[in-house]
């Protein structure tokens, strides 16, 4: 099977490096310069996986825009951000708009198909496990992604998602800050410990005030998630 990958990226180089480097690994890039021609392009074809560069032209923000819509259209499909704005609080803004993962440029072009073949692989397994696992009143479903608290549908982004879903499938156990980012951030595609506390922290908010009671900080260990009883 050939996986395909929908890149937005207005500078040439980058999509050239790309394009040619990921056919000689079996993977078909199809290249777009703009938000347009990317949400035509995502409505019309089946991809596996979309880079998306930020700021394309004088446009600070479309990279942003065009996430957000494809997780409004399919958010099984993950996004990675590839961008020359490093700093943190763009890193965290990718994060919140629904991103996988931020990449910065200038990047290894071989490191760059390594992430997205083992992301592509880690959605794989999670569609096709299409169980639905049920703990403390919370019940995620793999299938359609969806979240409830004692019946409540609950939104999270579809890292918050992983997250939980790491939590839970490790019921009982105190995973640390470098496995939850090796398991959820797919195998450690970042290294910023911070990123796991501040998903935490929303994670918490999004599913109630009773979420301390069963996602429980272990002070100089990381996270766990209570079993019940």
């Amino acid at each position: 099977m050939t996986y395909r990958i929908l890149m937005m990226e207005d500078e040439p180089q980058f999509m050239s490096e790309v394009t040619e480097y990921f056919r000689g690994e079996g993977m078909e890039v199809v290249g777009c310069v703009n938000g347009e021609q990317a949400r035509r392009l995502f409505a019309q074809q089946r991809f596996d996986l979309v880079l998306l560069d930020i700021m394309i032209g004088s446009d600070f923000n479309q990279g942003f825009r065009v996430c957000q819509w494809i997780h409004q259209k399919d958010r099984s499909v993950p996004v990675i951000f590839c961008s020359a704005r490093k700093d943190e609080m763009d890193q965290e803004r990718g994060y919140e708009f629904g991103c996988h993962d931020y990449v910065t440029k200038p990047y290894s072009v071989k490191l760059l198909h390594l992430k997205i073949k083992n992301m592509i692989t880690h959605t794989e397994t999670l569609r096709r496990s299409g169980n639905t696992l049920s703990l403390q009143g919370i019940t995620i479903d793999d299938e359609r992604k969806t979240v409830s608290v004692d019946g409540r549908a609950v939104h999270l982004t579809p890292r918050q998602f992983e997250l939980l879903q790491a939590l839970m499938e490790n019921a009982g156990r105190t995973m640390s800050r470098e496995q939850l980012l090796t398991q959820v951030w797919n195998y450690g595609l970042t290294d910023d410990e911070r990123i796991v506390d501040r998903h935490i922290l929303k994670l918490r908010k999004a599913l109630g005030d009773r979420s301390e009671e069963y996602i429980r900080t272990m002070h100089g260990y990381g996270y766990c998630f209570v079993k019940e009883g």
